[in-house]
């Protein structure tokens, strides 16, 4: 099966969203995870996004802020709980691009 560019970003943030579900739960019982564990997905989903230079603060910023969302939402094997977030963010990212 073959993926679109938007299929896969989508994709890699619903990763990153799992990612720091664990983090930030294993942060919140005081298991310091915290930045050891950088994946680097926003880095790669800035530049698979073509983002210029002047955008990625913002870009940054709302990613960051999806991130944060992840614990409002259960922890599953699966985390396809977590698809529409991840869709909700790649959308509001490219939002950005057209401004």
């Amino acid at each position: 099966m073959n993926m679109t560019l938007d299929e896969l970003i989508i994709e890699l943030i619903l990763q990153d969203l799992k990612h720091n579900q664990l983090i930030l739960g294993l942060d919140r019982l005081n298991l310091d995870a915290g930045y050891s564990h950088y994946l680097g997905i926003l880095d790669l989903t800035q530049k698979l996004m073509g983002i210029p230079e002047e955008f990625i603060d913002d870009f940054s910023t709302t990613y960051m802020r999806y991130m944060q969302r992840c614990l409002e939402f259960p922890i599953t094997r699966s985390g396809e709980e977590l698809r529409e977030l991840a869709v909700e963010c790649y959308e509001n990212l490219s939002a950005m691009m057209v401004r």
